[in-house]
């Protein structure tokens, strides 16, 4: 892959100075006109097939490089169709809502960079704060191994793609998604009955989904009851299994459980029915009756990441074994985690075949779930963590999907390779898209 460097040249109008062999390799003629793309910014300019000798350097006019934002301190690749000449790639990370919580955290930031001899061109990051929607320009920091401190602070355009690592406010997001369209991602964050309502139309997924409703109320409650003995109440937004209650009914009595809450309570129709009412952001769902391991909830994350291609290969699964006895499989309350393939041996005693077998079964249920995501979603993904549950039965159970996942989870395992590669998949593609390869 050729690199090449900008060099600005002092002229009254819009031009690119090439040299011929640099010209041919890219099929651009003299006194072409065609559009320099640098992130979101386009410009016309008139190429000018030169002398120089340097087949890897661009020359382009100064008032170009300004209109661009073109940032000509690193190396740049470039694509050439359609009469458009793609310099980069222009990748943004939105790591941090303001500039004063990014700058504290610079150096944890560098692991995104350690394939940048892989990716090239401008890879910034950058918070919320410091979007300027007016001008249409970032203020961030591009990775710069040469700098004092690796990073650089520029004024960039909004890049070819977008990484997002974090909640935003509502007219932030609207904003980036009407200037980024699909090459922003993580780009929308649904919750769990959005993820139940826009999944469970379609047979073949409803099959591996609880049934889940948004009506919370006591005839609802006595209903998931009386179809599945038992229920989960659950916020729309949760996490890490806070806020979870399991209720069911002995002797005409609600029995419930909360996680993480020892205390058992015990109340009648009319005390559940004020209870459940105080609860307006949660839903009801039906219990899977997980497969347990010494009495412990055992669930499995499953990392899937955008490749170049588009499609969605697998980086890992890991398990959580939860804490003995409890409702959810949190495995960071007194439990424990294991590599996938090990966990289903550990777990079912499966030898190697039916452990892998079992592997890729759960692989074949995530990858349809993303590919129907990938349809009928509102926003673009790359970067998912799918958790799903093994029942009794040893049938497939989707719980959740987490649109910001956890990336350090590879590190409980202690597995660095995983870790590296749940770092470095979204940033690959991200120079997919900002080089019009998923075009």
């Amino acid at each position: 892959m050729n690199l090449y460097y900008i060099q600005s040249e002092q002229t009254l109008t819009s031009t690119m100075s090439i040299n011929q062999d640099t010209a041919v390799s890219l099929g651009i003629k003299n006194n072409q006109k065609i559009h320099l793309s640098y992130g979101k910014r386009k410009h016309q300019v008139l190429v000018i097939i030169s002398k120089l000798t340097d087949q890897n350097t661009l020359q382009i006019s100064e008032q170009v490089i300004q209109k661009l934002l073109i940032d000509s301190k690193v190396k740049y690749e470039v694509a050439f169709k359609n009469a458009e000449l793609i310099i980069g790639p222009v990748i943004g990370l939105l790591l941090g809502r303001s500039e004063a919580k990014l700058t504290k955290n610079m150096d944890r930031f560098l692991i995104y960079t350690m394939i940048y001899e892989q990716i090239n061109g401008v890879l910034f990051v950058f918070s919320e704060e410091e979007i300027d929607f007016l001008r249409e320009q970032i203020t961030g920091y591009v990775y710069d191994p040469h700098s004092a401190n690796q990073w650089r602070k520029v004024e960039l355009p909004f890049p070819g793609a977008i990484f997002r690592r974090v909640e935003l406010s509502k007219k932030t997001l609207a904003g980036l998604i009407n200037i980024m369209g699909r090459s922003f991602f993580n780009s929308y964050y649904f919750d769990k009955w959005q993820f139940w309502n826009l999944l469970s139309p379609y047979k073949e997924l409803r099959d591996h989904l609880p049934e889940t409703t948004n009506n919370v109320n006591i005839q609802q409650l006595d209903h998931f009851i009386g179809k599945y003995n038992g229920v989960y109440l659950k916020p729309k937004n949760g996490s890490r299994g806070y806020g979870i209650h399991y209720i069911e009914k002995k002797d005409n009595q609600y029995v419930v459980i909360k996680n993480y809450d020892n205390e058992v309570k015990y109340m009648s129709k009319d005390e559940m029915s004020k209870y459940i009412s105080k609860h307006k952001y949660y839903l009801l769902q039906q219990p899977i009756r997980l497969h347990t391991f010494e009495d412990r909830k055992v669930d499995y994350r499953v990392i899937l990441q955008k490749s170049e291609t588009g499609f969605w290969p697998c980086t890992g699964i890991i398990a959580r074994f939860g804490k003995t006895n409890a409702i959810s499989s949190n495995f960071k309350a007194s439990g424990f985690a294991k590599e996938g393939a090990d966990a289903l041996k550990l777990q079912f005693g499966y030898d190697d075949l039916k452990a892998f077998q079992k592997y890729q079964e759960i692989i074949h249920v995530c990858k349809n779930i993303v590919a129907k995501l990938d349809q009928v979603g509102e926003g673009a993904y790359a970067d998912l963590g799918i958790d799903i549950g093994i029942d009794q039965d040893e049938k497939i159970w989707v719980i959740e999907m987490n649109k910001r996942p956890d990336h350090d989870f590879p590190l409980i395992i202690k597995d660095k390779k995983m870790y590296y590669m749940v770092k470095t998949n979204p940033v690959f593609f991200a120079k997919s898209v900002a080089m019009g390869s998923n075009d």
